[in-house]
């Protein structure tokens, strides 16, 4: 007889046309490394790229491994219809362009999974892949963490490229569905957590972040992640526990914010190309993104969760 409890891990991989395959072969190293005694694994893939992908039944050969082509739009609506399919009691969202840093990956996530309600295991950077494009440079800056530097601020380090939750809990909020644009689905997923005050555990267990964009790209991303805080502040969803948000509001204070949008009209369109060279000036990054957001009509006065 079996003395040891049965728990079921889905991992979710919300994809758009992404070739997921380095991915699934890193993650079959990680159950070959072993798991705890008593756990089994789903892999479910949501694809919302208008055709299928052309290695999806090859990917489907193997046995954990489900491949859904989605007619539905958005990331947040993508990860919202992982969860409704998975049947594990824990989840484990990974982005299509992660990598698990170590064999033990599956391992360590099931070995603390009862420890919180979600852990956070944070993100990496590979410093021989294109570590001189700027996205390289603001990840390793901003996100690679350790777990103690992200327990200081629990819920505002909480990130959706890797992490794992209870299927119950992330059925009772999910990602914001009214977020259309690049980024912060995130940012209302953690502050979420913190109306909740749900237990949150960060541990060392990163996943590299592969998919680092030309730095023209990312930098259009930063526009689109920008104007998509504007329409969060506006409609009330987001609080000053947001660093951007928190700046600019310590600038209105001191009546500059017409100064910063006059800034933004003389030198924004040079710095945004300088960022977008061979050879970006990184202490400029925070500099745009105040100078972005405060091109916007901002209406500071927040509505209740």
């Amino acid at each position: 007889m079996d003395n040891f409890p049965h728990h079921s891990l889905s991992i979710c991989i919300a994809s758009f046309g992404d070739d997921v395959s380095e991915l699934l072969t890193e993650l079959s190293r990680c159950v070959h490394f072993g798991l705890p005694a008593g756990w089994s694994i789903e892999i479910l893939i949501s694809d919302q790229f208008p055709a299928p992908h052309s290695k999806a039944t090859v990917w489907q050969e193997h046995a954990t491994c489900l491949y859904f082509h989605s007619r539905t739009k958005g990331r947040s609506l993508n990860r919202n219809e992982l969860a409704q399919k998975s049947t594990g009691k824990y989840l484990l969202f990974l982005d299509a362009d992660a990598l698990p840093k170590a064999t033990s990956f599956l391992y360590n996530y099931c070995k603390d999974a009862a420890q919180a309600s979600v852990i956070v295991g944070g993100t990496a950077y590979r410093r021989d892949f294109k570590a001189n494009h700027l996205r390289s440079k603001i990840g390793i800056l901003k996100e690679e963490r350790t777990p103690k530097f992200r327990s200081k601020n629990t819920y505002d380090s909480f990130s959706a490229f890797n992490f794992l939750i209870t299927r119950s809990l992330f059925l009772e909020i999910g990602f914001d569905e009214t977020i259309q644009g690049y980024g912060h689905e995130d940012t209302m997923f953690g502050q979420q957590l913190r109306y909740r005050c749900a237990s949150i555990l960060h541990i060392d267990n990163p996943a590299y972040h592969i998919g680092i964009d030309e730095n023209d790209v990312f930098m259009d991303k930063t526009e689109q992640a920008v104007d998509g805080l504007a329409l969060l502040i506006n409609a009330g969803k987001i609080d000053e526990n947001v660093a951007l948000f928190r700046t600019y509001t310590t600038l209105r204070k001191f009546k500059l914010q017409l100064v910063i949008k006059a800034l933004n009209t003389l030198f924004g369109a040079s710095i945004k190309r300088a960022l977008s060279s061979k050879y970006p000036p990184l202490f400029l990054y925070d500099v745009y993104k105040i100078l972005r957001l405060s091109n916007h009509p901002i209406k500071i006065g927040r509505k209740m969760p």
